[in-house]
């Protein structure tokens, strides 16, 4: 999309065409938030008019072949945002695509420490911290304590078990896969899935 969107409650109407395939687009309110996923333009050349459709997934963009074309493909979106409405930029993709893409991970993490040292207003956050902010925003010098973006994950108490059971199991519903199922209670008969949910075969 071009401006990008921001995120938005379904509380109103959707402020853009409903897409999808043979999707049901909402004909009333919900409380809910939706996360943008905007286009990413491909484009080597933002300056050129090329008509090539964009990626929702980073890791979709086929054109994206080095570490330089990532780093340029990230500064571009970026200020696509930045410079036209400051959109939260949402980067997806999937972890296997960096690990196993040592030059894009290095570019990732460069273009990362760039945009912090050259941006003291852009934060790198999870979408429940950007609707936290849209819910209650704060200035620049505030942020440093806005208390949601102050909270850190702590793991508490022990694991569910020790000793997980180690389960070799197979399904009807996916014939000749064998599958490996790792749980703190006794192997069920077969891996659990949606007409077996709890693998006892009683669906």
């Amino acid at each position: 999309s071009n401006p990008p969107l921001w995120p938005y409650t379904m509380y109103f109407r959707m402020p853009h065409r409903c897409h999808g395939n043979l999707q049901h687009c909402p004909t009333r309110s919900h409380a809910v938030w939706e996360m943008v996923l905007n286009e990413l333009d491909r484009r080597e050349d933002p300056n050129f008019d090329e008509n090539i459709p964009g990626c929702a997934m980073v890791d979709s963009c086929n054109n994206i072949l080095t570490g330089d074309q990532f780093y340029n493909f990230l500064n571009h979106n970026f200020d696509r945002h930045y410079d036209q409405n400051r959109a939260p930029l949402g980067l997806y993709f999937h972890a296997a695509w960096l690990k196993n893409n040592p030059e894009f991970l290095d570019a990732f993490l460069y273009w990362i420490d760039e945009i912090l040292a050259n941006h003291n207003d852009v934060y790198f956050v999870t979408m429940t911290q950007v609707i936290q902010w849209i819910q209650n925003p704060r200035t620049i010098s505030e942020v440093k304590n806005f208390e949601p973006w102050r909270e850190k994950c702590v793991v508490e108490g022990k694991s569910a078990c020790s000793v997980p059971h180690s389960c070799k199991l197979t399904s009807k519903e996916v014939p000749g896969e064998t599958i490996n199922l790792q749980t703190c209670i006794r192997c069920p008969n077969n891996y659990p899935w949606l007409n077996d949910p709890t693998g006892d075969g009683f669906f």
